[in-house]
C-alpha cells in the first residue's frame, strides 16, 4: 500500500494534490522471460472517488516516467552486481 501520514503517523493527503487517492495499492510481478527477468507494476487507487480516480489515471504518464527512472537506476546497480 502506498501512502502519505503526517508527523503522528495518521493517513493524510498528498502534499502535491487534494485530488491525489489518498491510498494506492502497488503489485509487483517479477516474470522470468528466457533468463532475463522482467518486473510488472500495477497501481489502483483504494476507497477512491471518481475525481481521485481520473486524476491518477490523468498522472499515468509522469507515474511511468517517474517509476521508469527508478526502474533504469535498478538496471545499472544490477549491472554491477555481475
Amino acid at each position: 500500500m502506498n501512502l502519505f501520514s503526517n508527523d503522528a503517523g495518521e493517513v493524510t493527503r498528498a502534499p502535491f494534490s487534494e485530488s491525489w487517492p489518498r491510498q494506492i495499492r502497488n503489485v509487483v510481478t517479477f516474470h522470468d522471460e528466457g533468463g532475463k527477468t522482467r518486473l510488472e507494476l500495477r497501481s489502483q487507487p483504494v476507497r477512491a472517488t471518481a475525481e481521485e480516480c481520473a486524476f491518477f489515471e490523468g498522472m499515468f504518464d509522469s507515474l511511468q516516467q517517474g517509476f521508469g527512472g527508478t526502474f533504469d537506476q535498478l538496471d545499472d546497480y544490477l549491472a554491477t552486481q555481475k
